[in-house]
């Protein structure tokens, strides 16, 4: 649980000094009515799904650019905490996704196979999918970790996969 958080806090200050290098105003978009988020790579109905909360005035911070795979989106509650985060990874050699579903596998409450998983502890729900051999994306939600939370942040990873697939 710690680790989770620890991860999230630091994948939020990776995106904030990575948005404040490269934009003079980088401030963090308010969520709003929007249907789809970070580029439109998350469905917001989906995102809050995740969180189990409205997300409508949450905060946006996303280092997804048109057209490009890699990336990562956090949303933040007024606080600055970070409820969502959601990464499209590279992976090369495709050898990470692998290791961290055994890791995943490990925990309380994991389903999955050899190309996703989901697990939720606590506060913490963490989802991986596929995108294909060389990338994957990673879901993390804050909000809890009930049933319907996972089976939420699993179909977001899906749905986030089969977004960046056509990507290059």
């Amino acid at each position: 649980m710690v680790r989770h958080l620890t991860v999230a806090a630091a994948v939020l200050l990776v995106l904030l000094s990575g948005c404040a290098s490269a934009d003079p105003d980088p401030g963090p978009s308010l969520v709003g009515t929007r249907g789809q988020l970070c580029d439109d790579r998350v469905d917001a109905a989906k995102a809050e799904s995740v969180v189990d909360q409205a997300i409508s005035g949450l905060r946006e911070i996303s280092t997804f650019k048109p057209g490009l795979r890699t990336g990562e989106c956090a949303l933040q509650g007024e606080d600055g905490g970070g409820l969502l985060t959601v990464q499209v990874v590279h992976d090369p050699k495709g050898a990470e996704l692998a290791e961290e579903l055994q890791k995943l596998s490990q925990t309380e409450n994991y389903s999955g196979d050899k190309s996703s998983g989901v697990t939720g502890e606590d506060s913490t729900t963490t989802a991986l999918v596929a995108v294909d051999a060389r990338y994957y994306v990673r879901v993390l939600g804050l909000g809890g970790s009930s049933e319907q939370q996972r089976q939420a942040a699993l179909e977001l990873a899906h749905d986030i996969a089969a977004r960046t697939l056509p990507l290059k």
